[in-house]
């Protein structure tokens, strides 16, 4: 069974409240930084994203808080680097 609410973690980074969002009724993947979209991505790109940090534990349609965790410290990571 599908859950209607998107699964979503957060954590202060660098002073910013950053959250992770994830439908699995649409597949949607937003990242968002004080409440602004900070990067959106849907199927089979947000699958991907997930699953690189994640491993292919569930091919990305069913992230754990942990992977979204991971996913939103390493696409910050890399907002920092760019």
């Amino acid at each position: 069974m599908l859950h209607n609410d998107p699964r979503r973690v957060s954590a202060h980074i660098d002073g910013a409240l950053i959250c992770a969002e994830y439908s699995e009724q649409t597949g949607q993947l937003c990242l968002r930084q004080d409440g602004m979209l900070l990067r959106e991505w849907f199927p089979p790109h947000s699958w991907m994203a997930i699953a690189s940090v994640a491993g292919a534990r569930h091919w990305g349609t069913r992230p754990t808080d942990d992977d979204l965790l991971a996913l939103l410290h390493n696409e910050m990571a890399l907002l920092r680097a760019s």
